[in-house]
């Protein structure tokens, strides 16, 4: 309920209890003249008088005001003065009662019998007039003082409503009067509180509850001994005081208790009391609001005990209850003590409780007197009869009754509403509410029952007299007053039994007047709307004909199997049908109408898609209708997609086969196979739309039953020309974007590409996006198309490349110019268009949806190899395409760099010719490379830039190899081994990866740097170690050498090396005769370390090519660590001893000095396993240590002699004159020696 607030109405003062607020009932009883005392207006004085007019004016509220204990209270109430004005008051009331009591003799003896008796058979309602009249004439409670809401006025208006004479009238009321309510109970209904702060002062949170009781005091003061009465001294002993608090705790009857709110200041309890009255002026309803938690620990017993006790019963224990009251009235007695466990009490005179109600906010006072609140709380009171009570003499009146009342109000409303010809008001008059509402809370008739019987009654009215006119309004009203009542109901219960209120009876009566109800208007309706195509305005014409049928159908009263709407549903069933069919047979009609036209196909298919695309705007579910329809058990949207699809499917498939037939016919005619294409897509797109509205408005297990499921396989055809479209618009949008900006000119330096790209991007993007839409779920025709829409993209991405080199071209960037060269923004543009495009082809995979492509190609298949295959189809496209891109796009790179390339010598001859031994030197190349890459850093595509500057790197790297300057000194190519270090790091700090910088044109410079950085006995012993290390079999086979070598251990870290060359095998021939005079040369190398050593000779054998040595050499005083240096090396050359002229070369052997086995002073070289190495004839090197010391011999000595002596082997090689075969045998020694 809302609640007012204080301003609204004057306060009401009492000692004990204060009510702030009170909620939609009327303000406290005043106190009224004694002027009406004739007729029936002297009831309103009689009753007026005979009860207090306000709490203010109580004389015990006057008492309680001055009070300081609970014995002084005592002695108040049973003072003298207080039993003389009781008994005042007692005998003035007796006093009008009899005086009323004449006067209705004196009416009734003007009675016949016989009219009294014609009377009584004709009112056939009189019991229930009765007892509407004897809740006006009893008002439980201060009656309402409003001028028309009295109880005399309300007593006159029934007798308006009943229709009933005067007479008669004031006879029945003469004996209702004796009639007086003898059984009352208090419905008290503790709602919330607030304000409950902890009792200790303390920020926490109570655990609040409520005791609730009924205290009687005239009982209580006939029971008080002298001893123990009130009037005791504030002094007296302990045990008097005890006896005291027990005899006040006896009179109190049954004690209800709240459930306990766990820690809350503003607890909501919502609970609900019974207690009976014994005295309605003297009865006081007392409610102590306690703390669960103060009240345990003071008691010294455990949380858990209470909670246990809290479910003992309804109410948790009437025992328990009283000994808590018990504890907390022994604790009045002591004003200054703080009163453990308990807020306060709030104190309610029965007699001030309104007759209609009350819902107030009261303060809580503390026990111990103190005039500051402790809290409040908000109470909903009233006063009924007591059924449970009830005696036989007593009529009791329930449901059935107040549904009788009701009828009889609402036919005299419907009666004045006829004869002035107007409608039912919305809302019950306030006199014929004010009636029903005193009758109903008089018997405890729930505010549910009550809405429920208005229903009923104005449902039963409308069919009787079959007039909905005058009701129309009153019945929505009502229905909602009922449907708010419920939700209420059903939002404040906090049982299950609670959930459904109403008896079977209700129930059963309300299903009966519905159903009547709906049988009647579905039998009266008048001609139905047109339902389809739906609109707002129709709806709202049948809403306003079956709103109030869809309200009581709502209302959860039915039972699961009753279907009261089967009638009605299967009328407005048949309506939509009918009117889906009429306006689907106008509209294709309208498309057969260009039958007579050339090529009737394309303005057909046009009006088609016109069609389907209106009736998908009429199948898109709107909220109102679906919910109006479903209300009657009509799925709306369902029973209309049906009937539309049944309709269009037809002529969809023919149309299409027609379709196929024109473009079959046109194919060699671009403009129409293009027009016909755009047309049978946007007719599809259409299509697919209305396919998946129809889907979602119908079950799952419906959709089979739909002939336009399978709309894809009528567009099987059609794809092939969709894809040629594609094409042929790609390729046209590409040379139209160039024909714009064909000289790739933009206008301001922020924009990194022009429109071109952009519109060629965009007529890709449209589409994949178009082939998205289209979603072809058949395999076969999905890969079919995404391999077409792939290959026209990766064709259009090539195109716009070569085209964009066609302009260059024109333009003459490609001729050769010796002028300095700058980066251009045209330039820049020019390569991030290209980019731009290229970038496009690594998202087809994800736009197309490769993956799920190839995965329904395997699927229909079963067969993973053809899934496989399918994709590396699709990539081999976008790969290749890719490759070619990048190619365009490095031919324009490489011009870049070429046409730098002169800047760059230029700058770089400062540090390899001009400067080579300043550091600083190379700055000037590194700051016009930076001016430039900024440029290109700043404009061109990210994806460019690494690309851009690895060129420029191949360029840097082959100027230097062509500008570093051969034979210098090592110093020389140390510093140039210093500027390409600088380079090199700042090619990598510009984006250059590691791997890209490590070109093999980069390692050759490096290694040839490095080469010339290295001294001459470094470049000797290295073109020596290549020598030794050169195991491979040579191309030519000169014979084989024996030999075995050691060295024997001296002292001071020397050495004693033994070569022992035994034969040669298979040498070639040299002389005119075929033979050779051989002999061999061995000595140890680089000179520069062995120069004390000289070479020793074998002797000469003649005529053999087989010779025996057996000749051992020795080379003393070689320092130990050169067996392990890299590079030293015995040469063993091989030559044939000429008589006249210089001998010819054999050939040679070159081992390794660290391979040279140790032995010891007990032996000898013959100790040691003989060595078979294969004689080679070296070729000069072109490159490597052997080039440098070549080059070096034109300032260096020791190179020039080394060149030369190698150059005696080298360079002069005799021609061999035994012709032997390509390989002689390798044991061809073991035959011994030729002869």
């Amino acid at each position: 309920m809302e609640v007012e607030s204080s301003h609204n109405r004057p306060l009401m003062c009492h000692s004990h209890s204060v009510p702030l607020y009170h909620v939609n009932y009327s303000e406290p009883p005043t106190p009224t003249s004694d002027s009406c005392l004739c007729g029936i207006g002297a009831l309103q004085s009689i009753h007026s008088r005979s009860l207090p007019t306000s709490p203010s004016e109580s004389i015990l509220s006057e008492q309680f005001r001055d009070s300081k204990g609970l014995f002084s209270k005592f002695r108040r109430r049973l003072s003298e003065k207080r039993r003389i004005f009781f008994g005042k008051r007692r005998k003035s009331s007796q006093e009008s009662a009899y005086h009323l009591d004449t006067l209705f003799d004196d009416v009734g003896r003007r009675l016949s019998n016989s009219s009294r008796d014609s009377v009584l058979e004709e009112f056939q309602n009189e019991n229930i007039y009765r007892g509407l009249l004897r809740s006006l004439l009893h008002p439980l409670g201060v009656p309402d003082k409003t001028v028309g809401l009295r109880p005399g006025d309300l007593v006159d208006h029934l007798r308006e409503v009943f229709e009933v004479d005067r007479d008669e009238h004031e006879f029945f009321i003469k004996e209702e009067l004796s009639n007086k309510p003898k059984c009352l109970q208090a419905n008290i209904t503790v709602l919330e509180g607030d304000g409950l702060k902890k009792l200790d002062g303390s920020n926490e949170l109570g655990d609040p509850y409520c005791l609730v009781s009924i205290v009687h005091p005239m009982q209580r003061n006939l029971k008080v001994s002298p001893k123990s009465s009130p009037r005791n001294s504030p002094k007296m002993s302990p045990k008097s005081r005890k006896t005291s608090s027990s005899l006040s705790t006896e009179q109190q009857e049954d004690v209800l208790r709240t459930a306990a709110v766990k820690n809350s200041a503003s607890p909501h309890w919502n609970d609900e009391f019974q207690l009976l009255l014994d005295e309605l002026l003297m009865d006081e309803i007392h409610v102590y609001v306690c703390d669960q938690e103060e009240e345990s620990h003071s008691n010294g017993e455990s949380k858990h005990t209470t909670t246990d006790s809290k479910h003992s019963d309804k109410h948790h224990g009437i025992k328990h209850n009283v000994t808590s009251l018990f504890r907390i009235i022994r604790q009045m007695a002591d004003h200054n003590k703080h009163h453990d466990g308990c807020w306060g009490r709030v104190v309610i005179p029965v007699r001030d409780i309104p007759a209609h109600g009350c819902d107030w906010w009261w303060d809580i006072h503390p026990l111990s007197g103190k005039s500051k609140s402790a809290g409040r709380i908000r109470l909903k009171l009233d006063i009924s009869h007591s059924m449970e009570n009830y005696s036989e003499a007593e009529e009791c009146f329930s449901v059935e009754d107040y549904y009788q009342a009701t009828q009889q109000i609402y036919d005299h409303i419907a009666k004045a509403a006829k004869e002035s010809e107007t409608a039912m008001d919305n809302h019950l008059p306030a006199k014929e509410r004010r009636i029903l509402d005193s009758f109903a809370i008089s018997h405890k008739i729930g505010k549910l029952s009550q809405a429920v019987v208005h229903v009923i009654v104005l449902l039963e009215w409308t069919t009787t007299n079959e007039d909905i006119v005058h009701t129309d309004h009153a019945l929505t009203t009502a229905i909602h007053d009922l449907q708010m009542t419920w939700v209420t109901q059903q939002l404040d219960v906090s049982t299950v039994s609670q959930k459904m209120p109403l008896t079977d009876a209700e129930i059963s009566m309300y299903r009966k007047a519905a159903t009547k109800y709906i049988v009647w208007v579905s039998d009266h309706l008048e001609e139905l709307p047109v339902l389809f195509p739906p609109s707002l305005d129709n709806i709202n014409i049948l809403k306003a004909k079956l709103g109030i049928i869809i309200q009581l159908v709502e209302l959860d009263l039915w039972e699961t199997r009753s279907a009261p709407l089967n009638n009605l549903t299967a009328k407005v069933l048949n309506k939509l049908q009918e009117d889906v069919d009429e306006w689907m047979d106008i509209k294709v009609a309208a498309i057969k109408k260009h039958d007579l036209v050339k090529d009737a196909v394309i303005p057909e298919l046009t009006a088609l898609g016109e069609l389907v695309n209106s009736v998908s705007s009429h199948l898109n579910s709107m909220g109102i209708v679906k919910t109006f329809f479903t209300a009657l058990g009509i799925v709306y949207y369902r029973v209309v997609s049906f009937a539309v699809e049944k309709k269009v499917s037809p002529v969809m498939k023919e149309l299409m086969m027609e379709m196929d037939k024109y473009q079959r016919r046109y194919h060699n005619f671009p403009v129409n196979v293009t027009a016909s294409s755009r047309l049978s897509l946007r007719v599809y797109f259409a299509v697919r739309k209305f396919y998946n509205i129809i889907r979602d408005n119908i079950s799952r297990r419906d959709v089979f039953r739909l002939s336009i499921s399978h709309y894809q396989q009528w567009y099987q055809e059609a794809l092939v020309f969709w894809v040629q479209t594609f094409r042929t618009e790609c390729t046209n949008r590409i040379e139209r974007a160039l024909e714009i900006d064909k000289d790739v000119v933009v206008a301001t330096s922020l924009v990194k590409f022009s429109n071109s790209s952009v519109d060629v991007l965009s007529c890709f993007a449209k589409i994949t996006e178009e082939w998205r839409q289209i979603d072809f779920h058949d395999p076969d025709s999905a890969l079919m198309g995404v391999t077409k829409i792939t290959d026209l993209i990766c064709d259009g991405a090539r195109m716009y490349g070569e085209k964009i080199h066609s302009i260059l071209e024109r333009n003459c960037y490609y001729d050769d110019s010796l002028e300095q060269f700058d980066v251009t923004e045209r330039l820049c543009i020019t390569l991030n268009n290209i980019e731009h495009v290229r970038q496009y082809l690594t998202e087809l995979p994800q736009l197309l949806d490769w993956d799920s492509v190839v995965m329904l190609i395997s699927t229909r298949y079963e067969n993973d190899d053809v899934g496989h295959q399918a994709m590396s189809t699709l990539r081999r496209l976008v790969d290749t395409a890719n490759k070619e891109i990048i190619l365009k796009s490095s031919l324009l790179l490489q011009q870049i760099t070429e046409k730098m390339r002169v800047d760059i010598a230029r700058y770089m001859e400062i540090f390899t010719i001009q400067q080579p031994e300043k550091a600083s030197s190379v700055d000037q190349l590194i700051g016009y490379l930076s001016t430039n890459l900024m440029t290109l850093h700043d404009r061109l595509m990210s994806s460019i830039f690494p690309r851009v500057v690895l060129q420029l790197w191949g360029t840097v790297v082959n100027l230097l190899d062509q500008q570093v300057q051969v034979g210098k000194k090592p110093e020389y190519y140390q510093q140039m081994k210093q500027h390409v270090r600088a380079l090199t790091s700042y090619f990598v700090r510009g984006g250059c990866e590691d791997d890209k910088i490590d070109t093999c044109h980069f390692e050759a410079l490096k290694q040839r740097i490095d080469i010339n950085c290295m001294s001459t006995e470094e470049l000797m012993l290295a073109y020596l170690k290549s020598l030794a290390d050169n195991l491979e079999t040579p191309v030519e086979y000169f014979g084989h050498l024996a030999v075995k070598t050691a060295y024997l251990e001296e002292t001071r870290g020397n050495i004693t090396l033994f070569v022992k060359v035994i034969r040669a095998t298979d040498l070639p021939g040299l002389d005119p005769s075929g033979l050779s005079d051989p002999y061999v040369v061995t000595s140890v190398l680089p000179q520069t370390m062995f120069g004390h050593h000289k070479p020793q000779k074998t002797r000469v054998v003649e005529k053999s090519l087989n010779p025996v040595f057996n000749a051992t050499f020795q080379f003393p005083n070689i320092p130990q660590e050169y067996l392990t240096t890299k590079g030293a090396v015995i040469l063993l050359s091989v030559l044939d001893h000429d008589h006249f002229g210089q001998d010819d070369f054999a050939g040679e052997v070159v081992l390794h000095l660290s391979g040279v086995e140790r032995i010891s002073m007990s032996e000898t070289v013959d100790a040691k396993p003989v060595v078979m190495m294969a004689i080679k004839r070296s070729v000069t090197p072109t490159q490597g240590p052997y080039k440098v010391l070549l080059e070096r011999a034109s300032w260096d000595r020791s190179a020039k002699h080394y060149v030369a002596e190698r150059r005696r082997y080298l360079d002069v090689k005799s021609v061999r004159t035994d012709q032997p075969s390509k390989m002689s045998s390798f044991f061809s020694f073991l035959k011994g020696p030729k002869t």
